[in-house]
């Protein structure tokens, strides 16, 4: 989350320095322009699905008023690296700190034990500011982090691994290519955003973690800093243009999803947007509107905020699943603010205050030794946990979470026959003599691979799993997945396959598309069966499991599925049967009363949960599933 607009407070006034940056209220306003629709969003908000773009907003924001305060120090020769960094802790360390101490010990009463090795590494790597790298390398297909804790903090490390760098760069620029810095910034900003580009569409966790990849954000703001663009002195355009520049962050908020991928191109539009109002927004309505009172108070307080509003969501999903109805989601809202206020006055102001008065070594010592203490904290917790376990559901809680990755490698195939690319060659090689079946789909049709091989011996099942896109006709997404998927159609035309067993994380949109599959499929005589969309809660379904039996309410396990996607079944079935395949609904057999009591099996025949996370099913639970489907 990017924080250095607060810095505007230090140079007020028209008695500021020369060359010092002027109080600009507008940019304080702006500050909540991007505040309230990350929240909002995060709040369960359908309206603002763009509302994470505030992020992006403010990395703009951070890059023009980091750029002028480096450049005004530099052009008074009174710039320091120590004086820089010791003001960068200062401003963003206490309030970071305080949340992150909050947040572990709120959860040594609030989580269990199965929670604590990842919000250990979380806190960790977030007291240093590198939250993103620890994202970035531990986010695979099947990481849950809707209820990471300190998820959010990932912005923080962005934005401070730019700042190790970037004054760097100026400081060179100032010396070998004085009065160039604007066009360095440009080519910059180019070189980034043509990596991001290319991360957005072959590896969109880098794209988004990556401070490389989100450098052109920041630096979009320092070529404002610099002057670039266009210098218009009518005060109507540039009213106009700071307006437009509102609507277009407005308009990525509301509409993110047709502005393509995410961070780019997708993230130009409300960057730009950024610019504009801070290049041209210095009158007009843009400026009105964002020096309202009410507006600067939200955004005096945004950086609080962003840092508390995230956890209290987190524990409230936690606890009680999705935001019921809109009164919950305006209370999770006004809480946010209210522990942002409470937050921006009780700790980050006096924090910020109090160590701008000390020496800067001083400084780096306390802010070290906050470091270590949230760790020390940490692992203590860590080494807690075990002793938390309060009953049976709470100990497989630890023991899947603690196996999961190890099993998923055998059930699905990682690597070779499911992730991003397909090894055709291994996992699909059939000859074509009537015994030959493909399992093909995403990850729901990766986990039955295994469990449906075993059931049916007498059969070659073969395996096309990969991420990206539905097993259909006419698939859209990721290219591997397209090719892959039509390899594998062009095979069960020309006779090789004579069955297609296709499984997703399916959609009432899907049905069309599905029956044409299935009918294309069967006139060419190969048969098809469509494993349902899996049964699915709200958060991983062992600690849904663990917090009922803590709580001693059964009632939380059906509170927590979600029911929404029953109606599914009643769709895609009637399709695929009317286009003469066969369907199999795993609704159907992991809820078998579920029109009577609402009940469904909690259990594998192994005496496990059913489901690893929110839906993918365990081993155990897959053979079950492959039992119940009988031979293909």
């Amino acid at each position: 989350m990017v924080s250095a607009s607060q810095d505007i407070g230090l140079y007020k006034g028209p008695g500021a320095p020369r060359g010092r940056l002027a109080f600009r209220p507008e940019i304080e306003g702006l500050r909540a322009v991007a505040i309230m629709p990350v929240v909002l969003v995060h709040a369960g908000f359908t309206q603002f699905p763009g509302g994470f773009v505030g992020v992006d907003v403010f990395f703009v924001i951070s890059g023009y008023l980091i750029t002028r305060i480096i450049m005004a120090d530099m052009e008074q020769d009174r710039f320091s690296l120590a004086r820089f960094y010791a003001r960068r802790f200062a401003r963003l360390g206490p309030a970071l700190w305080a949340m992150l101490a909050a947040v572990l010990v709120a959860g040594m009463w609030l989580l269990l034990p199965s929670d604590w090795p990842g919000l250990t590494r979380e806190a960790i790597w977030a007291a240093g500011f590198a939250a993103n790298l620890n994202y970035w390398a531990t986010t695979d297909y099947f990481a849950t982090h809707e209820t990471a804790l300190l998820l959010h903090t990932w912005s923080l490390g962005v934005e401070e691994q730019f700042y190790l760098f970037y004054p760097f760069a100026l400081i060179g620029l100032r010396r070998w290519l004085p009065g160039r810095e604007g066009t360095a910034l440009a080519v910059l900003a180019a070189v980034s955003f043509a990596l991001c580009l290319w991360l957005s569409q072959t590896a969109t966790q880098a794209a988004f973690y990556l401070f490389s990849a989100r450098a052109w954000e920041m630096a979009l703001g320092g070529l404002v800093a610099c002057g670039a663009g266009f210098r218009i002195s009518a005060p109507m355009l540039r009213a106009a243009l700071g307006l437009a520049g509102l609507g277009m962050i407005t308009a990525s908020v509301i509409g993110i999803g047709q502005l393509g991928a995410f961070p780019a191109p997708a993230a130009l539009l409300p960057c730009v947007g950024t610019a504009l109002v801070i290049a041209y927004g210095t009158g007009g309505p843009a400026r009105r509107l964002l020096s309202l009172a009410p507006v600067r108070w939200i955004g005096r307080i945004s950086y609080s905020t962003y840092l508390w509003h995230w956890p209290i969501m987190v524990f409230w999903r936690l606890e009680y699943g999705v935001y019921q109805d809109r009164w919950s989601r305006v209370g999770l809202v006004v809480a946010a603010l209210v522990a942002g206020a409470v937050s921006y006055y009780a700790i980050e102001r006096p924090g910020q205050r109090s160590l701008l008065a000390l020496p800067r070594r001083t400084v780096f010592r306390i802010g070290i030794a906050s470091v270590a203490g949230v760790t020390a904290l940490a692992l203590a917790g860590l080494a807690l946990a075990p002793r938390m376990a309060s009953g049976p559901a709470a100990q497989m809680a630890v023991e899947l979470a603690a196996k999961a990755d190890e099993r998923r490698v055998v059930q699905y195939r990682m690597g070779a026959c499911f992730g991003n690319e397909l090894d055709f060659d291994q996992c699909v090689r059939p000859v074509g003599d009537g015994r030959d079946v493909v399992v093909m789909g995403s990850s729901y049709a990766a986990m039955l691979w295994r469990a449906l091989a075993e059931e049916n011996p007498h059969l070659r099942l073969h395996q096309a799993t990969v991420l990206g896109c539905n097993p259909l006709l006419e698939s859209t997404g990721g290219r591997a997945c397209v090719e892959a998927y039509a390899r594998v159609f062009a095979l069960a035309r020309s006779g090789k396959v004579a069955h297609l067993v296709l499984a997703s994380r399916w959609y009432e949109e899907d049905a069309p598309a599905l029956a044409e599959t299935v009918r294309a499929m069967r006139k060419v005589g190969v048969a098809v069966t469509v494993i349902g969309p899996p049964v699915e809660y709200e958060q991983s379904f062992p600690r849904v499991l663990a917090i009922a039996e803590r709580r001693g309410d059964p009632a939380y396990i059906v509170a927590m599925r979600r029911s929404a996607r029953d109606g599914i079944d009643a769709v895609l079935g009637p399709a695929v049967r009317q286009a003469g395949g066969r369907y199999v609904s795993q609704l159907a057999l992991e809820c078998p009363s579920l029109r009577g009591s609402r009940a469904c099996r909690h259990f594998a025949s192994d005496g496990l949960p059913i489901h690893y996370d929110t839906g993918h099913l365990t081993p155990r639970a897959a053979g079950d599933l492959a039992e119940a489907i009988g031979p293909l």
